[in-house]
């Protein structure tokens, strides 16, 4: 798992695509009960997903440059620079915009995480990022026929995440987009 640097505060189980690929590739090893512990990190609310190529390292790395550029070097430049707002945004070098807030943690007072609509980022649901996620650990992949993939879902969320079922699936939105968006992945990595 990557190490996030202080004073920076990052949770890529909730808002990194490339960093959670590499977590299920993990979880594939691990007993039911050891990956749902993990995916309490996730939270329940709306997250904002970066899809985008810039690893966890680097972009903390960006950030950690972009404050030292600033010359903003403790927490008392920090609050200095956020002044009055609740947060500010950044922009990454793939021109992801990223929000900069006050962590909660004296010590990691950089809380960073990708700005709604940015580029290269959805805004998803976190149980629907839970639901695909439960998917993928369990080697369940999408088929042709959505009843089917419809069925899948339900038995997920029902046996493993204890969830009620969803009544469909729209292959524009939610669950379905999200996990063909891991499934297409898993089929690029697998055909290289």
């Amino acid at each position: 798992m990557h190490k996030i640097p202080v004073p920076i505060t990052f949770n890529p189980h909730k808002h990194h695509f490339q960093f959670l690929k590499q977590k299920i590739e993990e979880w594939n090893l691990y007993a039911w009960d050891k990956v749902e512990k993990e995916l309490i990190y996730i939270g329940d609310n709306l997250l904002d997903f970066y899809l985008g190529d810039i690893n966890v390292r680097q972009i903390c790395s960006e950030c950690l440059l972009y404050f030292r550029t600033e010359n903003i070097n403790d927490f008392s430049s920090f609050k200095k620079w956020l002044g009055t707002n609740e947060y500010c945004k950044i922009q990454l070098s793939d021109s992801s915009q990223w929000i900069i807030k006050q962590g909660i943690d004296e010590k990691r007072y950089i809380h960073i995480h990708p700005a709604k609509y940015s580029r290269h980022t959805v805004r998803i649901r976190a149980i629907t990022l839970k639901t695909v996620l439960s998917l993928q650990v369990h080697s369940i992949r999408i088929s042709n026929n959505m009843n089917e993939n419809l069925e899948k879902v339900n038995y997920i969320r029902e046996n493993y995440l204890h969830l009620s079922p969803v009544k469909s699936l729209n292959k524009k939105e939610g669950i379905y987009k999200i996990w063909k968006l891991f499934d297409d992945d898993r089929d690029t990595i697998s055909s290289n």
